[in-house]
């Protein structure tokens, strides 16, 4: 499952669209890439699975020498698959056997036998991050069209506002405004350069 559903987007805020043009707009992946981004985090959680893996992108199968059921794996978690050659990201699960998770339709997989040590992690996406990655899909979809390109504020009479674009001078990943960057703060990781 993604970071929010559409119809978590519909419930969250007040955009002019429906779960289905939400849907099919692709926001809500391209929100997820840019809370990854900014906060440094891909929400993985303590379950996970290390080793050797078998990708056939035919069957959408990704199978193991160890049992994805004893470690708690199970049919709908969204995981995390990374240091693949060419699988890395983000999959759903459709069902588990033993050695074989099966993915869910609309995941993927490329060819691959792996090579070196592959990890699968569940994702544990926080239900406070739900409410933020809504806004910020509501702001890509209604708010960001609706700015004048170079504009950064306006005012007519004792009205005026001021876009995401900036914040004190410095500009805000992705343009969003700074309250929603600012909410982002408490799933940060730092990074080491």
């Amino acid at each position: 499952m993604a970071i929010v559903t559409a119809t978590e987007v519909t419930l969250y805020t007040d955009i002019s669209a429906s779960a289905g043009t939400i849907t099919s707009s692709g926001l809500i992946p391209i929100v997820q890439a840019r809370i990854n981004t900014i906060t440094n985090n891909y929400f993985l959680s303590g379950m996970y699975q290390a080793g050797l893996f078998v990708f056939n992108a035919t069957a959408a199968t990704i199978v193991s020498q160890n049992s994805f059921e004893t470690d708690g794996f199970l049919a709908a978690d969204e995981i995390y698959v990374m240091h693949s050659y060419r699988n890395d990201g983000y999959k759903t699960i459709g069902s588990v056997t033993t050695t074989t998770i099966t993915l869910a339709s609309g995941s993927s997989v490329v060819a691959e036998l792996s090579g070196k040590s592959i990890i699968i992690t569940v994702v544990d996406w926080p239900d406070e991050i739900k409410y933020i990655a809504a806004q910020m899909v509501k702001y890509d979809y209604d708010d960001r069209p609706a700015k004048s390109v170079g504009v950064n504020a306006e005012s007519l009479g004792p009205y005026s506002v001021t876009y995401g674009s900036t914040n004190g001078g410095l500009n805000t990943p992705f343009g969003y405004p700074a309250e929603l960057i600012e909410s982002l703060a408490p799933y940060t990781i730092a990074r080491l350069r």
